[in-house]
């Protein structure tokens, strides 16, 4: 004879397998989301910050002028991020970060902002071509890169995104080199569903310099 299942027995067993493929999708990690940006045809929604860039007689409130070239006499540093066909990593354009850190303390960079799931944790990697005539040991700039929480407007935003310095590994002078660079940020994503990415330059030596940056890849999953 063959056992039959009571009916209720039936819906229950049912019900706990649903449930249970629910929790595995849970589990599951996201999708990535990786985009590519290489700058051909605009900034790609890419947008020039900067801080610290007060000169002269002029107080730290000027810092957070923004965006792109400045010019305001003795109150603020000379800086510009732009596209341009100067040098470029893979097809014709790449991004242009300029800065006359007369003040030692400059950084400029570029932004993006990410929509994703409000307030959950996600893993960030951003690599991309990064163009730097700085030879030697000594006198370079840092990097900054990563993702944040929110928009920075300030030094202190930018902590968790300073990284190596700038040099080329050349022992002399020898104009632009192009280096591979990516970095891992771990972040949570504000009330909104966003994060914002960044890449550019913090001058932690006086004068002026430019470096390039090109083919910015991001890719963004679940912590």
């Amino acid at each position: 004879m063959r056992a039959r299942w009571p009916a209720a027995m039936g819906v229950v067993l049912v019900t706990v397998l649903v449930a249970a493929a629910f929790v595995w999708a849970a589990a599951l990690p996201a999708p990535s989301e990786e985009e590519t940006y290489s700058f051909e045809q605009d900034m790609e929604g890419w947008a020039a910050g900067g801080t610290d860039l007060y000169w002269g007689n002029c107080s730290a409130g000027a810092s957070a002028i923004r965006p792109s070239v400045v010019a305001q006499g003795n109150c603020s540093v000379a800086w510009s991020v732009e596209r341009t066909t100067e040098l470029a990593r893979e097809g014709a354009f790449s991004v242009r970060l300029s800065l006359e850190n007369l003040n030692d303390a400059g950084k400029i960079w570029i932004e993006r902002p990410f929509n994703v799931t409000p307030e959950r944790t996600y893993r960030v990697h951003v690599s991309f071509a990064f163009a730097s005539a700085d030879f030697g040991s000594v006198n370079h700039w840092r990097i900054i890169a990563g993702a944040l929480s929110e928009r920075p407007t300030s030094a202190d935003d930018l902590t968790s995104a300073y990284r190596e310095d700038t040099g080329n590994g050349l022992d002399s002078p020898s104009g632009h080199v192009w280096l591979e660079k990516g970095y891992d940020s771990t972040v949570r994503s504000d009330s909104g569903g966003r994060l914002w990415v960044l890449v550019g330059v913090w001058g932690t030596w006086e004068g002026p310099r430019t470096y390039y940056v090109d083919v910015v890849r991001v890719s963004i999953t679940t912590a």
